[in-house]
């Protein structure tokens, strides 16, 4: 193998242990659920799903699943906003 390829494997597990390297700005998915598959979307440190509970709370266990996955590598996400 070519020691310059060598070089970037090692510098990419590296990157991969160092996660706080990285962050997500934007990036849509598609999630399968338990009843159907939405499209979910990271966008300017908001979330957006198409599943109903989604649009009547502006949160939902897609977005959730994936912040959790995500973790730290998304930009500071506002908080939902009160619907009471």
């Amino acid at each position: 193998m070519d020691s310059s390829i060598i070089g970037k494997i090692e510098k990419a597990r590296q990157y991969a242990e160092e996660k706080d390297r990285v962050n997500i700005t934007s990036f849509s998915a598609t999630f399968k659920g338990n009843h159907d598959q939405y499209d979910v979307r990271f966008e300017n440190g908001a979330w957006r799903c198409e599943c109903h509970f989604f649009s009547t709370r502006d949160i939902c266990s897609h977005t959730m699943a994936l912040q959790r996955i995500l973790d730290q590598m998304l930009t500071e996400q506002p908080e939902p906003a009160s619907t009471s």
